[in-house]
């Protein structure tokens, strides 16, 4: 997990102050480092959570080769090296998936997106066009938010809180958007609480140019008459979450899997068993309850892995509830957010990248 801020303006050095402040607000998304870039009419900043590419080549905000591109990305492309090789032409300096990207862009500019695999939320600022393109992952995994500023800047971050650390907005409640959450609990991934901060939908692109915006949708789930019988759907299915879960390995720091004992997290970490023995495991449970915590550690103990118990008092609720409220841009009631929070923050200890299921 990274964190993006940008500001399209006018003389964007003049927005230094506030670029630093958005970069800020998002510290908690990227530990490992800080940066900031300017064009004339554009400031962007990053938080680095180093994954991909440890060393100073997989900085960003990240120029192109020709200097007249720079991109800033949350997320993680899968199967990047083999897309790499098909962009062989791009003088690569270091081995991140950012710069990957960026070869693609130079030869397909906003097209490369149909052809972009995993999670992500990115921008990229094409100088001699004068253009922002941003785009978010087909299931909306990453987060993307944009809004006006009071004199007219273009501003997008990845949290609310950072578009709001500007200065530059006065946020607006959205009552649209408060009525949905009432009803169903969360907040519309095609709105905020907010009524002049906006969220990039999944599977939507954005383009700024000359002051206006255009959002449109590059990505629809396919419509297929196919029948397959439950053999042959069984087999698709394991290939394709077999290959999902090999490409998501791909990583220079240790991967780890969440369990709870369910099924969906023990097939998770069976299938990483057979690319990756010796996984780190973490479950979550409250005590004085009939948890699943025997059933993860019955797999855990299949599968050999290295297994971490993480164990809360059921009154320890309201404090954790307390405790994620400055992580919640936006009203969410669910209360799995809670152990959810806590068994990342004991995660952070050893892992950086945990699979889920």
């Amino acid at each position: 997990m990274c964190g993006i801020a940008g500001i399209v303006t006018q003389n964007a050095k003049n927005y230094s102050e506030a670029i630093q402040k958005m970069t800020d607000a998002i510290a908690h998304r990227g530990p490992d480092s800080a940066h900031h870039e300017y064009f004339e009419n554009i400031a962007l900043g990053h938080r680095r959570l180093s994954i991909i590419d440890l060393s100073e080549n997989g900085k960003q905000p990240m120029f192109s080769n020709s200097k007249n591109e720079c991109i800033v990305l949350n997320g993680e492309i899968y199967g990047y090296q083999s897309i790499k090789k098909q962009y062989g032409e791009y003088p690569y300096q270091g081995g991140s998936d950012t710069e990957v990207i960026l070869a693609m862009y130079q030869r397909k500019k906003e097209h490369l997106i149909h052809d972009l695999p995993g999670m992500f939320a990115f921008a990229i600022w094409e100088d001699e066009r004068q253009q922002l393109f941003c785009a978010r992952d087909r299931f909306g995994e990453k987060p993307f938010y944009y809004a006006h500023g009071r004199n007219g800047e273009f501003i997008f971050a990845s949290e609310i809180k950072a578009i709001l650390a500007s200065g530059l907005v006065e946020p607006k409640l959205n009552q649209e958007a408060l009525s949905h959450y009432l009803q169903y609990g969360y907040v519309s991934t095609y709105q905020s609480i907010y009524s002049n901060i906006f969220s990039l939908p999944p599977a939507h692109q954005l383009i700024w140019k000359e002051g206006e915006i255009n959002v449109s949708r590059y990505y629809s789930l396919p419509k297929k008459d196919r029948v397959l019988s439950l053999s042959e759907a069984k087999e698709e299915f394991t290939y394709l979450l077999k290959s999902a879960i090999e490409k998501q390995l791909i990583a220079d720091v240790e991967v780890g899997s969440f369990l709870s004992g369910g099924l969906d997290s023990s097939s998770v970490v069976a299938m990483v068993n057979e690319f990756l023995p010796h996984q780190t495991t973490i479950s979550f449970g409250y005590d004085h309850e009939d948890s699943e915590l025997k059933y993860a550690k019955e797999i855990a103990e299949k599968y050999h892995t290295k297994h971490i118990e993480i164990h809360e008092k059921k009154e320890d609720l309201v404090s954790g509830i307390q405790k994620i409220i400055p992580f919640l841009d936006e009203p969410f009631a669910d209360r799995s957010s809670v152990p959810h929070f806590e068994i990342c923050k004991s995660a952070r200890k050893n892992l950086k990248v945990v699979l889920s299921g």
